[in-house]
C-alpha cells in the first residue's frame, strides 16, 4: 500500500500556496454563505461525477475540483469532530467496538483534511491534487480511499513542508514551535519528531485499511464471538475527562493544553537526540537546556518560571492521557478505543490547526464563515443565540468537567458503574458529545 513513484513526485511537488490561491477565489462565495459556486460540478456527488466521467472519457473540471479540494478542509475537520464526539458517548455507554468504529472515522476524515489543505483530494478510488490556483491533476493510483489516505500521510510526512507546517501550528502560549527551537534550527529540530508523529497518529488507517478484517470486527461483526470487549466505567471516564481537559484553548492558542505537552515531549526528544542522555539521567543539565529555550521566549517572569517547572515536570507531571494511549493497539480489549479515540483527537487537532491557517492564507476572516459556525453551533444544540467569542464555549466544558469531577469524588471507583454515569451524568454525555464546539474554536480564523 505505497503510492508509485510518480505519485509521489506529485506530493513531493505540492505547492500550499496553490491551495491557497484557490480558496482565495472563493471569498465572495464563502461571503455569501456557500463554500462553493451554484454552479460547481462537484458540489453534490463528487465521486459519483468524477466516475461518470472517466467512464465515458469526458473532461473534468478543473476549477471546479481545485476549488471543491480547497474549501473542504474545515468541512471534513468538523466532521471528524463530530464522529469523535460520538465514539467517546459509545464508550461511556461501554461499547467500545462501536467507540473504535466512529474514532477510526474521525482519524479518516481528520486525515483527508489534513492531506486537502496541502492540496490533495480523497475520492474514493480516484484522486487529485491540486497543482496551481484551480487547476488539478488526477493521481494514477487507483487504491481506496483508506489506503491512499495512508499512503499519501506516510509519503507527505516524510517531507520538510511537513516539518514547517507542524512546527507553524503548534504554538504553545501562541508561539510558533519552531521559534522555541530557533538556537536549535528551528523546525529541522522538531522535523524527526513531527514525522514520527504524523505517522503514529494516522497509523489505524494503515492498520484497518490493509487489514479490512480489523476494521470489520468493530463494524460488522458480532461482539460476543469469542467473549465480549469489556471496559472498565471508571477508566472511560477518566479518559473521557482528560481527553476533554487537554483541548482546554486559551487567549493565546485554541489548543494551548495539548501545544504546551508537545513541546514538553519536544524538548525532551531533542535533548536525548543532542546528548545521548535522558533529562532524567541528566537533570541539571536538561534544566539549563530548557531555561535557555524558555528565556529566549520574551514572556514575563511568572509566566516564565510557571512554564519552566511545567517542562520539567514539576508541575502536571504526566502528560495528557492522549498521548499515553496514541502509542497503544487498537486491538486490546480493554483499551483499544481509547487508543484510537487518542489518534484521532491529535490528528484532529493538526488537521484543524491546518485548516485555520489556509483560512488565514487565504484572507479569510470570521465574519465571512460565521454562517458555518453560527450555522453549526445552532444545528447541534450548542446554543440559539452565538457566543461573542467561539472560546467562551470552554467556560460550558469546563462546567461538565467539574460535574464529572465531583461524581468521581462521590462514588468509590468499584461504584463508577456506566449504570450510574448514564443515570447522573446524562448532561455530560450529551455535553461531551457536543465536540463540534472544538472545531468551532479552533478553526474559526
Amino acid at each position: 500500500m505505497t503510492l508509485s513513484h510518480s505519485d509521489r513526485t506529485v506530493v513531493t511537488r505540492l505547492v500550499r500556496r496553490d491551495v491557497e490561491e484557490t480558496l482565495a477565489g472563493l471569498k465572495t462565495t464563502i461571503s455569501a454563505s456557500r463554500w462553493v459556486t451554484n454552479s460547481n460540478r462537484y458540489a453534490s456527488d463528487p465521486v459519483a461525477v468524477i466516475g461518470d466521467e472517466i467512464a465515458r472519457n469526458s473532461p473534468h473540471q478543473l476549477s471546479h475540483l481545485a476549488q471543491y479540494i480547497a474549501a473542504s478542509p474545515i468541512l471534513h475537520a468538523t466532521d471528524g469532530w463530530t464522529y469523535l464526539g460520538k465514539s467517546l458517548v459509545a464508550l461511556l455507554r461501554g461499547d467500545p467496538h462501536r467507540a473504535i468504529h466512529l474514532a477510526y472515522y474521525a482519524e479518516l476524515r481528520a486525515a483527508a483534511a489534513l492531506l486537502a489543505t496541502e492540496g490533495i483530494g480523497v475520492f474514493s478510488k480516484h484522486h487529485f491534487a491540486v497543482n496551481g490556483k484551480n487547476s488539478v491533476r488526477r493521481f494514477q493510483s487507483s487504491l481506496g480511499t483508506h489506503q491512499f489516505a495512508w499512503a499519501c500521510l506516510e509519503h507527505w510526512a516524510t517531507l520538510t513542508s511537513a516539518s514547517y507546517l507542524f512546527s507553524r501550528m503548534i504554538r504553545p502560549q501562541g508561539i510558533p514551535l519552531e521559534d522555541w527551537f530557533n538556537s536549535e534550527g528551528g523546525a529541522s529540530a522538531v522535523a524527526p519528531q513531527a514525522q514520527a508523529w504524523f505517522r503514529l497518529w494516522g497509523i489505524d488507517l494503515r492498520n484497518f485499511g490493509d487489514d479490512r478484517d480489523a476494521r470489520n470486527l468493530s463494524s460488522y461483526q458480532p461482539d460476543g464471538i469469542p467473549l465480549s470487549w469489556q471496559i472498565d466505567a471508571r477508566d472511560a471516564l477518566e479518559f473521557a475527562r482528560d481527553l476533554w481537559a487537554s483541548l482546554e484553548p486559551s487567549p493565546l492558542a485554541s489548543f494551548d493544553a495539548i501545544d504546551r505537552n508537545i513541546l514538553r515531549i519536544a524538548l525532551e526528544t531533542r535533548f536525548k537526540a543532542k546528548t545521548g542522555s535522558t533529562p532524567h539521567s541528566q537533570a541539571a543539565r536538561f534544566q539549563s537546556f530548557v531555561e535557555g529555550i524558555v528565556r529566549s521566549q520574551g514572556l514575563s517572569p511568572a509566566v516564565e518560571k510557571e512554564l519552566i517547572r511545567y517542562l520539567l515536570r514539576g508541575s502536571s507531571p504526566h502528560d495528557a492521557i492522549v498521548f499515553k494511549y496514541a502509542g497503544t493497539s487498537a486491538s486490546d480489549p480493554g483499551v483499544g478505543a481509547h487508543s484510537v479515540i487518542s489518534r484521532a483527537t491529535l490528528l484532529l487537532r493538526l488537521a484543524s490547526g491546518s485548516s485555520q491557517l489556509l483560512l488565514r492564507a487565504a484572507n479569510i476572516d470570521a465574519a465571512a464563515v460565521t454562517f458555518w459556525s453560527e450555522g453549526l453551533g445552532r444545528s447541534r444544540g450548542l446554543w440559539d443565540s452565538p457566543l461573542a467569542d467561539p472560546m467562551d464555549m470552554w467556560a460550558d466544558v469546563s462546567e461538565l468537567l467539574e460535574q464529572v469531577e465531583a461524581f468521581q469524588q462521590r462514588y468509590t471507583l468499584p461504584d463508577q458503574t456506566f449504570f450510574k454515569i448514564r443515570s447522573e451524568l446524562s448532561e455530560a454525555l450529551i455535553g461531551m458529545a457536543a465536540s463540534e464546539r472544538v472545531a468551532i474554536w479552533t478553526m474559526t480564523p
